[in-house]
């Protein structure tokens, strides 16, 4: 908590809004890009993640001899959207600073 990719992707966009505008080719596609990356954190890898706690689940009740896979859980939308507000203050200091 909170989630490290969403508030890189969100830092990034932020300050290519700040520096280039929100009307640059630029900033469209890094808002295209936060929002794969967001949606991957938040859907994707959740999803994933929840399979491989069955999978893992059904390894150890089966006492199978399989190798039980590493489990990574993904981030719940709290940990997106804190990650994002704490992407978007540190885009905004960044930007400012390099402004001045």
């Amino acid at each position: 908590m909170p989630s490290a990719h969403s508030a890189t992707v969100v830092a990034v966009t932020t300050i290519i809004g700040v520096v280039d505008g929100v009307g640059s080719g630029l900033f469209g596609l890094a808002v295209v890009f936060s929002s794969v990356v967001l949606y991957d954190a938040m859907m994707v890898r959740r999803s994933s993640g929840e399979q491989g706690v069955a999978i893992t689940a059904l390894i150890k009740e089966r006492k199978s001899s399989v190798r039980l896979p590493r489990v990574a859980k993904g981030h719940t939308p709290l940990e997106v959207v804190v990650g994002s507000i704490v992407g978007l203050v540190v885009g905004l200091v960044v930007a400012t600073l390099s402004l001045t």
